[in-house]
């Protein structure tokens, strides 16, 4: 019996990827640049690893460090702590993504 897995629905295969990357939070008054690292990429998305509280349905600016003077506009889909570490880990769907 196929059971109901998300990662089976993807319209995109995730590439596991090191980057460093910059949050910027929607509700941030200061537009300040969140440290973060991505754990996977696709097209449509992106995991990351970071150490500020993440909110799923929250807006986030995902801005690569060096590579592109805006930020690329997400959605926090899903985001849990990982306990002792403080780290939080968080799956980001673009909300502008090409068409292929």
């Amino acid at each position: 019996m196929p059971t109901d897995n998300p990662a089976n629905s993807r319209k995109w295969e995730r590439e596991p990827a090191t980057i460093q990357v910059e949050l910027i939070l929607k509700n941030d008054k200061f537009k300040v640049g969140h440290s973060a690292t991505t754990l996977d990429v696709s097209l449509q998305g992106v995991g990351v690893r970071t150490t500020v509280a993440l909110i799923p349905g929250e807006w986030v600016g995902v801005v690569p460090k060096g590579e592109f003077p805006q930020a690329i506009p997400a959605r926090v889909v899903w985001s849990r702590d990982e306990e002792p570490s403080h780290w939080t880990l968080a799956g980001l769907e673009f909300l502008v993504t090409p068409e292929v």
